[in-house]
């Protein structure tokens, strides 16, 4: 096993934070130290530009930031876009369309640089949802929530019939919301109807992502490691979602996290331990003290190095 990785691609939420909402001062110190021994870090997330960009910038990234699970890449320091691969117009719309046949589905239209909600009043929905889950946060978790999903730029667009025609340009994403048994159907009968064109994943209990068929987060850190010269085996990937899986199947090591369900650790080389329990911080450690000589091992059951992925 070669133990010379170069990039650490991060997901957010399950995994870079807490339940509370933090990053603890551990997991902070284990990413500056990978990035003194010269690893590149960077995060691939499935929320958007605006959500992501605080937390990349807390961390110090020192590589573009992977956004909208793969279908975006940006660069923090100046904001310039070196990738985008949207959903094409005709999709997005006929998707929408095929949506607006369910009335109970909730809408969010994910662009480069906002969201549009297929509904009246986002930031009153979003703060709502804060107020469920507040209590398990502390007062700095609080502060990052309102600022990563309440205040970020979103245009409300009354019904999926105004969010389309507020669409003027190819979206990074559609997102919906449902009740299981008619999200099944919805997720059927696109698939049907596109096929290889759309790429479905979730990060979210009864939602689903649409996506360009081209897009995933392991395009996207393919994609990211050809600009920098980086090889696939030189790659670690650490998540603990649906929407990480296929990440953890292309990077050289695939790391979940212990809160993962079981059907994400079984795609891993190796879990770590949980978000609350600084589990990217307890692998980084293990890690460099191994490229250094002075550990054990950190792979404790190993796949094998020839899963399959997205060729760049």
């Amino acid at each position: 096993m070669n133990h010379n990785f170069k990039l650490i691609a991060l997901d957010i939420d399950g995994t870079l934070i807490t339940s509370h909402y933090t990053i603890t001062r551990r997991t902070r110190k284990a990413l500056r130290d990978a990035m003194d021994a010269g690893m590149r870090v960077t995060i691939a997330t499935g929320r958007f530009y605006h959500s992501a960009r605080h937390i990349a910038r807390s961390i110090g990234i020192n590589a573009p930031l992977v956004c909208n699970d793969g279908a975006l890449i940006k660069d923090i320091s100046t904001g310039k876009t070196v990738f985008f691969k949207p959903l094409p117009m005709d999709t997005a719309r006929d998707v929408l369309h095929v949506a607006a046949k369910y009335s109970s589905f909730k809408v969010q239209i994910f662009m480069e640089d906002y969201k549009i909600y297929a509904g009246r009043g986002y930031r009153s929905m979003q703060f709502g949802r804060f107020l469920k889950l507040s209590s398990r946060y502390s007062i700095q978790g609080c502060c990052n929530y309102l600022r990563d999903f309440v205040f970020v730029p979103a245009k409300d667009a009354g019904d999926i019939a105004g969010a389309e025609k507020m669409m003027t340009q190819p979206p990074a994403k559609i997102v919906i919301y449902a009740e299981p048994g008619e999200l099944e159907i919805f997720k059927r009968d696109i698939k049907e109807k596109f096929g290889d064109g759309i790429f479905l994943t979730t990060a979210i209990k009864n939602t689903v992502d649409i996506l360009n068929g081209e897009v995933s987060k392991a395009r996207g850190i393919a994609v990211l490691a050809e600009m920098l010269g980086i090889r696939r085996q030189e790659i670690i990937a650490i998540g603990d979602n649906i929407n990480d899986m296929p990440m953890l199947e292309y990077a050289g090591l695939g790391v979940a996290m212990g809160n993962g369900p079981d059907v994400v650790k079984r795609k891993a080389d190796f879990v770590t331990a949980t978000n609350d329990d600084d589990g990217i911080a307890l692998f980084i450690e293990k890690l460099l003290k191994k490229q250094e000589g002075r550990g054990d091992s950190i792979i404790l059951s190993v796949k094998g190095l020839s899963h399959g992925g997205p060729s760049v």
